[in-house]
């Protein structure tokens, strides 16, 4: 498959576009106390990113570790990557793989420092009229991800890889943004299909108004790898051991209430990211997903994030054992 221009955009995005109030970094206590911690995450609405951070703060978790933690939210895994670099935040969980590895053989100071989902947990949906019904159909065809990076953008390059090898046409990758912007851009045929993490659209799928024809349990062999991962400014990692250990102590309890209290944690999920989704909706969240796969360790299919990075572009070439145990540095993780 031919290289992407990935590392280019990776390098060229002087800016991150995102809404939130974070204030650059640093770590000095708050009037109460507290430590601060400037986390960025993509996409405040989706199951994996803010309900952690929701929750964590509504039950006063982040408070009770001594920390104030103060969250932006990025248009994809590339804007958190650039985020975290730029020192604008200290944290950044749900990013991809390839876009850290793609940042960090560029230059950037940053650490791979613990999991965050493990697997490739998106779907790609279009208008049951398309004519769209499976992933072979989707050779040569317009496929929405987030930005440049993301878990959705390395999907359809490795979906391309399938389809190639299939002696079809590989998918057109078109950057749209999050679940919604994908939808807008398939009811107004800029893209066939659009990306979605569940429970998004999938009660639409369910009565007819849309139809999935790709999932990302089929694409590529991800079922054990982590797709996603935490990373960390790598400045303020060695400034911040103790704190960087206790974010991610408290991210890890955070999973296991929220499986331990799906009905409260929807609750608090809709009303914090002002949902219009019922509960109902949401609890089915639960149907897709299980505790081990947000685990924060261990981080499975370190080969198969480096073998991507150079296979779609984002490293021009593989990195050195050194390079490697430098990036993953999980030093900072919790001991079990």
């Amino acid at each position: 498959m031919r290289k992407t221009l990935a590392t280019m955009t990776l390098l060229t995005t002087a800016s991150v576009a995102v809404a939130g109030c974070s204030a650059p970094g640093g770590n000095e206590p708050t009037e109460e106390g507290e430590t601060q911690v400037n986390l960025a995450f993509s996409n405040p609405t989706i199951f994996t990113t803010g309900l952690p951070y929701y929750v964590a703060t509504a039950q006063g978790f982040y408070e009770e570790a001594g920390l104030s933690v103060d969250a932006t939210f990025t248009g994809g895994g590339s804007e958190t990557v650039q985020a975290v670099v730029s020192g604008s935040a200290d944290i950044g969980t749900e990013t991809s793989g390839a876009a850290a590895i793609g940042a960090y053989t560029s230059g950037a100071p940053i650490d791979i420092i613990a999991a965050s989902t493990t697997g490739l947990d998106l779907q790609w949906f279009a208008e049951p009229d398309s004519g769209l019904e499976n992933r072979a159909d989707l050779a040569g065809k317009r496929m929405g991800y987030s930005s440049t990076g993301s878990s959705s953008h390395i999907g359809i390059l490795a979906l391309s890889e399938l389809l190639e090898a299939e002696g079809l046409a590989p998918a057109q990758p078109e950057s749209i943004g999050g679940p919604p912007d994908n939808l807008t851009a398939v009811q107004t045929d800029q893209i066939d299909a659009g990306w979605t993490q569940p429970p998004f659209f999938l009660d639409r799928v369910a009565n007819g108004e849309l139809v999935l024809v790709a999932d990302g349990a089929e694409i590529g062999d991800y079922a054990d790898v982590a797709m996603r991962v935490i990373i960390g400014n790598e400045t303020w990692l060695e400034e911040n051991p103790e704190t960087a250990t206790t974010f991610l102590e408290v991210h890890d309890r955070t999973w296991d209430w929220i499986f331990d209290n799906p009905e409260e944690a929807a609750t608090i999920w809709k009303e914090a990211a002002d949902l219009e989704l019922s509960e109902e909706v949401l609890l089915t969240s639960f149907d897709y997903y299980d505790r081990e796969e947000l685990r924060i360790a261990p981080l499975d299919g370190r080969d198969v994030l480096l073998d991507d990075a150079v296979e779609f572009g984002f490293a021009e070439q593989p990195l050195t054992d050194e390079e490697v145990n430098d990036l993953f540095n999980l030093s900072y993780l919790p001991e079990s």
